[in-house]
């Protein structure tokens, strides 16, 4: 959401807080590589269902979405502003959810945080 500000020269980036370089800041490093440890977070979105969905709709969606994905235009289009795309398959999908939650759950839990 920030790349039209670092390209127009509004702002400049210290550091990403993803696991790997953003390929539209090639230059700039992760916090990891800036020295600060354990500090990893990015935006992602995914596609949920009812429980009871059948499995070949889900598939069937999943396969259609990749597809999409795939699609040049949307390659271009979303790395244009600093999107970073990794389709998944359901099964890679939920594992990755899961894990998502249980790393902010242990966040919250670590640093005691609550809503006022």
């Amino acid at each position: 959401s920030v790349i039209g500000h670092i390209r127009n020269g509004k702002i400049r980036p210290l550091a990403v807080a993803a696991a790997k370089r953003n390929p539209q800041l090639p230059n700039v490093p992760t916090m990891a590589e800036a020295g600060v440890q354990g500090v990893e977070m990015s935006a992602w979105y995914g596609i949920y269902m009812p429980a009871s969905t059948p499995k070949e709709v889900i598939e069937r969606v999943n396969a259609e979405v990749n597809k999409v994905i795939a699609m040049p235009e949307t390659q271009a289009r979303l790395s244009a502003i600093g999107a970073d795309l990794t389709p998944m398959t359901p099964d890679a999908f939920q594992a990755f959810h899961t894990a998502e939650n249980k790393r902010y759950g242990d966040l919250i839990r670590k640093k005691n945080i609550k809503l006022d």
